[in-house]
């Protein structure tokens, strides 16, 4: 399972690493997950590729997660149906046939990773909402009794929900760091934007979460972004996916313990035990039975969320 694609072929079986040559366009930014490509017949837009890397510890793993940057796709694509009827964003299609100048021969490769958008002016800020006490939201209340700017009672524990969702916002920048409200506004630049973003995110994480709650699962926390076209606010980059968002089985949630997550918790957890790593370049190599594993949780929750898998794809 490890390797690199460096051909339009694709393959469950080994994983899409990306990083692919296609005639007439440009591999403008290679990211951790995505890889965005632009061609100079269409200023303005862009050919987003979530790929199957994954970045634990802020290191790229040399082993792919195979169908992961699918998933990823496919939830999105999902939820932006959901709320599409009040909250536009900056996709344009995921139907690969679509994209102009997108050569046949590398349609079957990108086929359910690939996103045709029109490139946004980003606000500069991440917009996290928490509705219960999970990871560094646990970590920071645990040393502070407080979650960054905001107050807490004293007794939560790890996985307590919240007496109400927060807004816990960061800087979009490497390495996120927290900022309170004020600063997020003073970063978006205008006060009626910052409230209608805010609006905005709460609504978005209230529709998710019922929808969620319906399923059996646990909206624990989420990332949004957003961005500008025309003044008009759009949301952009991925939505509600198990990379952006905790998601945790209803049945299982138990205050003091940590639930079962559908993301890469799986991995992260055997690199934690690999004590001789020192979280830099290169990592060790994850092991087969690992990695499967982890696919099937993508997969897992990927199938409650939206009723289907991506296509092409089987568990």
């Amino acid at each position: 399972m490890r390797g690199m694609e460096t051909s339009a072929s694709s393959s469950s079986t080994l994983g899409y690493l990306g990083g692919v040559e296609i005639p007439g366009w440009e591999l403008a930014y290679r990211g951790k997950v995505r890889d965005v490509y632009r061609h100079p017949k269409h200023p303005g837009k862009a050919l987003m590729v979530a790929t199957d890397r994954l970045s634990a510890f802020d290191v790229v793993l040399g082993e792919p997660i195979p169908d992961r940057g699918r998933v990823l796709t496919h939830v999105t694509e999902h939820w932006l149906r959901e709320v599409a009827d009040w909250m536009p964003a900056a996709r344009i299609t995921t139907d690969v046939a679509a994209i102009p100048d997108l050569p046949e021969a590398f349609h079957d490769a990108l086929r359910g990773r690939a996103t045709w958008t029109r490139l946004a002016e980003r606000v500069d800020v991440e917009v996290v909402l928490r509705a219960y006490l999970a990871g560094s939201g646990w970590r920071e209340y645990a040393a502070t009794g407080r979650l960054w700017e905001h107050e807490l009672p004293d007794g939560l524990q790890k996985s307590s929900r919240l007496p109400e969702v927060l807004l816990t916002p960061t800087t979009k920048d490497e390495k996120d760091e927290p900022i309170t409200w004020e600063q997020a506004t003073a970063i978006i630049g205008d006060a009626d934007d910052a409230e209608r973003i805010r609006a905005l995110s709460f609504r978005l994480f209230e529709q998710a979460a019922q929808r969620c709650a319906e399923r059996g699962v646990v909206l624990v926390d989420t990332k949004f972004e957003f961005g500008r076209l025309d003044g008009e606010l759009v949301l952009i980059d991925e939505v509600l996916t198990p990379d952006s968002s905790r998601y945790w089985p209803a049945d299982q949630v138990v205050e003091g313990e940590e639930p079962p997550s559908y993301d890469k918790e799986i991995v992260r957890a055997w690199l934690r035990s690999q004590e001789d790593w020192d979280r830099t370049p290169p990592a060790p190599p994850i092991p087969t039975e690992v990695l499967e594993r982890t696919r099937a949780r993508y997969l897992e929750i990927c199938e409650i969320l939206t009723g289907s898998l991506p296509e092409g794809v089987s568990a």
